[in-house]
């Protein structure tokens, strides 16, 4: 089975490839020089509970992603 470009767009955990996830607090030096210098923010998964962190291309997320 193949995927349809919109499928393989949608965001995931790179764990465990949940769906679900959340932003965490940045915590640390590392978090905000990755925040202001590379336009990452901290996320966490509501499945595996892992810490991961993603481009932010739009400072205007929900609190909790969720994609079906």
């Amino acid at each position: 089975m193949h995927e349809t470009t919109s499928q393989a767009q949608v965001p995931s955990c790179p764990h465990c490839g949940g769906k679900q996830f959340f932003r965490s607090k940045r915590s640390g030096v590392k978090d905000w020089f990755r925040h202001f210098m590379m336009l990452q923010n901290p996320y966490r998964c509501a499945a595996c509970d892992e810490r991961f962190f993603r481009f932010s291309h739009s400072h205007h997320h929900k609190e909790l992603h969720h994609h079906v």
